[in-house]
């Protein structure tokens, strides 16, 4: 979270925050702590070998890196998942690094949300651009014919004019810069022309010039640099909370195109098994067909072809759940090469069967480091104290202070020229200062403000201690719902195992003429069917335990990084766009200009440093 705030005090209020809430976990979690281990009937048990080097907390592993392990013979299904099932369609084979490397070049709903950040950043530089320095200018004419009030305006002599006339000319032009301080600092320069019928009018045609250089600056209100970039620094806090928004969605989709993925595995294996059994359903029937003649009765005939049809009809519930699956993982990675009904999706990926376990402790650390949960809140919290201490300032009353040097020129003839020559030596140096003070008697507006920044601050104060809570419970579950899974995956082989015993006997007392009768073919043909939905239970619990240690792997915030999965800024020549790759599979396989780039996913900051920036060095605040 360090890396997200860049200004963070190890001390502040953000960081304690989230200590606390870790040390208070472990406190209550002990009983699940440290690494566990599995005996020999499929039991998770916590190690004996608890002591290890501290170097840091221990990473999930990638899943699909995972050695798979054995399957039993009974799980016939992993052997025949990856043979076609549709003959007129054109089979693709995806494992999961093939699905994620088209979900980050293809999809849509990520080539979207990752356009926020880009126009967040374009609020930042709009902020910063408050203090780029400016250049101004202003001409104006003005002619005048006024009855003259006195003798003094016209002159005194018998020729003086009745009226009084004046045609003045100016025009003022400079440059500014504004402070961070919050003052101004302004050098200007005016120019003009001036003629009128009055006798004192000396000397005729005049032009005049007036070089001035001043500065404005409050003291108070409005006054220091904390309180004059807090707007820039909101602004990028908000980009950089759009950058922890893009990780969070970035897995969310990772996530679910996981979960379709290995739906899309469980309802091709859960046809094969609904086909086995209309075909072990067909074998009894025949059975009973040979020894029609001999002791079998018209109602065992029946029965069969019930179960038959039963069994078929979950065949075309399961066919559609395949096509279901396809299709929306197709969605997903909006990868118009898989739409249709003539492309057949294969998993590649073997189901992993072996244990696999990180300690509770370092999973919730590492929650907390990367979630992008946590990370958004202490943004949050953070642009909420900034605003707390410019509202604090709005507290104090205004009091300005404005001084300023100027020096001026004269000539005639409308020698212009020479009057901006005459403003450097024809008169001393003219100075002022002064000071402005106002402050609201009661102040309610500010003090509301005030209050409610505070308010806001305790808020989201709470709201980061609740959000540590809620990511470190979730490491809780899911590292105990990894654990529970094997155990059940275990439990459901064990439970498929003597389903098959079952069958056997039953097989066996029948070839051996044992048994027959409508009482018999009941519990084989009921048999078969518990044992295929043992089979299915089976499958659920391997896709649970596959799809529980790739949550581990999420609420661990490592499922990105892991993999290699980077955001970076690309420079198009024109509008820069932010692409997700992955940099592991080498520069050949990175958008142009994107060799130099860093992580936007590690280093939010980045964006500022983004190839061919269009903005240039008015990214960096002030």
């Amino acid at each position: 979270m360090a890396s997200m705030i860049g200004d963070i005090d190890p001390n502040s209020e953000i960081a304690n925050s989230v200590q606390q809430e870790y040390r208070r976990f472990v406190n209550y979690a002990e009983p699940e702590l440290g690494t566990h281990e599995t005996t020999a009937d499929g039991k998770v048990v916590r190690s004996s070998m608890q002591a290890r080097a501290s170097s840091g907390p221990r990473t999930p592993p990638m899943v699909e890196s995972l050695p798979a392990g054995g399957a039993p013979a009974s799980a016939y299904w992993e052997q025949r998942i990856s043979q076609r099932q549709n003959k007129n369609a054109r089979a693709v084979t995806l494992s999961v690094d093939d699905v994620i490397n088209r979900m980050i070049s293809q999809s849509n709903q990520l080539a979207a949300i990752s356009d926020v950040p880009l126009i967040r950043d374009t609020v930042a530089n709009e902020a910063t651009g408050r203090f780029d320095p400016f250049i101004f200018a202003d001409s104006e004419y003005e002619s005048t014919e006024q009855p003259r009030s006195s003798l003094l305006e016209t002159g005194t002599s018998s020729t003086a004019p009745e009226n009084l006339a004046d045609d003045r000319f100016t025009s003022e032009f400079g440059i500014g810069q504004p402070l961070i301080t919050g003052g101004e600092v302004r050098l200007s320069q005016r120019l003009g022309t001036e003629n009128s019928n009055s006798d004192f009018f000396v000397p005729d045609d005049q032009a005049n010039a007036d070089i001035a250089l001043e500065i404005r600056q409050p003291l108070l209100d409005g006054a220091g640099v904390l309180v004059n970039t807090a707007p820039i620094h909101v602004a990028k806090l908000e980009r950089d909370r759009s950058i922890a928004e893009l990780q969070r969605q970035i897995e969310d989709q990772f996530t679910e195109v996981m979960r379709t993925y290995w739906t899309l595995y469980a309802e091709r294996a859960h046809l094969l098994q609904r086909q086995r059994l209309v075909g072990d359903l067909r074998g009894v029937a025949e059975q009973i067909s040979a020894r029609a003649e001999f002791d079998t009765l018209a109602g065992e005939r029946e029965q069969a072809a019930a179960a038959i049809r039963r069994a078929e009809a979950s065949t075309i519930r399961a066919r559609s759940g395949v096509d279901n699956a396809q299709a929306r993982l197709s969605a997903l990675l909006s990868d118009p090469s898989l739409y249709g009904d003539r492309v057949e999706i294969i998993p590649g990926q073997r189901p992993v069967r072996k244990f696999t376990d990180v300690p509770l402790e370092d999973v919730a650390l590492l929650a907390l480091q990367n979630r992008p949960e946590v990370k958004s809140v202490a943004l949050q919290l953070r642009a909420a104290e900034l605003q707390a201490e410019v509202a604090k300032n709005k507290l104090l009353p205004d009091l300005d202070v404005r001084a300023g040097i100027s020096n001026g020129g004269l000539s005639g003839d409308y020698d212009v020229g020479n009057a901006w020559s005459n403003q450097f030596d024809q008169t001393d140096v003219d100075g002022f200062v002064g000071v402005r003070f106002k402050m609201p008697l009661g102040n309610r507006s500010d003090r509301s403000i005030n209050d409610r920044r505070r308010i806001e601050v305790r808020q989201l104060t709470s709201q980061l201690r609740n959000v540590s809570d809620t990511v470190l419970l979730e490491a809780q579950v899911a590292v105990r719902e990894a654990r529970t899974a094997y155990e059940e995956m275990r439990a459901r082989q064990a439970q498929l195992a003597a389903n098959n015993t079952e069958i056997a006997a039953l097989r066996a007392r029948a070839d051996e003429g044992l048994e027959s009768g409508s009482a018999f073919l009941a519990t084989l043909i009921s048999g078969m069917e518990d044992r295929t939905e043992s089979e299915q239970r089976l499958l659920e619990a391997v896709v649970s335990y596959n799809l529980a240690l790739y949550q581990v792997e999420r609420v661990a915030g490592t499922m990105l990084s892991s993999r290699g999965v980077e955001a970076l800024r690309i420079d198009t020549g024109n509008l820069d766009h932010i692409a997700i790759v992955r940099r592991a599979l080498g520069k050949d396989r990175l958008p142009v200009g994107a060799d130099s780039n860093e992580n936007l996913l590690v280093n939010p900051r980045a964006i500022e440093r983004g190839v061919g920036g269009r903005n240039g060095g008015q990214r960096d605040a002030p």
